[in-house]
C-alpha cells in the first residue's frame, strides 16, 4: 500500500511539472507575439503615410458588378478582405472630407 501511494504522488508530481512548464512555455509565445505585434506597429509608424501606395476608391458603397466579378474569379478570403479594406478607406475619406457640423 505504501508503494503505490509514492507511485501516484511521484506521478502527480510530474504531471504537476509539466503543467507549470506548459504554462510558461506558453506565456513566453505570448510575450513574443506581442512583442512582434509591437515592432509592426512601430515600424507601421515610421512609414509616412504618402509612401504607402494609395487604396482606389470606390464608386459605391456595395460591392460592384466588378468587384464581384473579381471575387468569382479569385475565390479567396484575401481577395474579399482586400475590396472591403478599399471601400471602408475610401468611405472614411470621404466623411473626412465632408464639413462636419459643430454644435
Amino acid at each position: 500500500m505504501d508503494f503505490s501511494g509514492a507511485v501516484v504522488n511521484g506521478l502527480l508530481t510530474i504531471v504537476g511539472y509539466v503543467a507549470i512548464f506548459l504554462g510558461v512555455y506558453k506565456v513566453f509565445q505570448i510575450a513574443t507575439d506581442i512583442r512582434e505585434i509591437k515592432d509592426l506597429i512601430m515600424n507601421r509608424s515610421r512609414i509616412p503615410s504618402g509612401a504607402a501606395a494609395p487604396f482606389t476608391s470606390v464608386g459605391a458603397p456595395g460591392l460592384t458588378s466588378e468587384t464581384t466579378k473579381d471575387l468569382i474569379a479569385e475565390d479567396s478570403a484575401a481577395a474579399y478582405a482586400e475590396h472591403l479594406l478599399r471601400a471602408v478607406s475610401a468611405e472614411s475619406q470621404r466623411t473626412e472630407n465632408t464639413p462636419h457640423e459643430v454644435r
